[in-house]
């Protein structure tokens, strides 16, 4: 058995590729790197269960993000170079 807090995938030039951690809030989470090295996308869990996919920026900004909450509620964000959201629907969080 192997236990950690991170693990990391590495493409032959050593850079990551994907991450499988446990986020700020100590739920766990998927990364998926451009071939920059970059988070773009994450896969994660929050406190109530909620399963939440997030888009991000080079720079890491957040520019959208999907919600299946613990409930079989869905919503989507999406947010302008502000961080500002400028689109919704349905029920976003848990």
């Amino acid at each position: 058995m192997v236990r950690a807090k991170r693990f990391e995938l590495v493409d032959s030039e050593g850079k990551v590729c994907a991450t499988l951690a446990l986020r700020e809030d100590e739920m766990p989470g998927l990364g998926l790197c451009d071939r920059e090295g970059h988070e773009r996308a994450t896969f994660s869990l929050d406190r109530s269960g909620a399963l939440h996919l997030t888009m991000r920026t080079k720079s890491g900004g957040v520019f959208g993000t999907l919600a299946f909450g613990t409930d079989w509620r869905l919503g989507l964000q999406l947010l302008d170079g502000n961080q500002q959201v400028v689109w919704a629907a349905g029920h976003y969080g848990s």
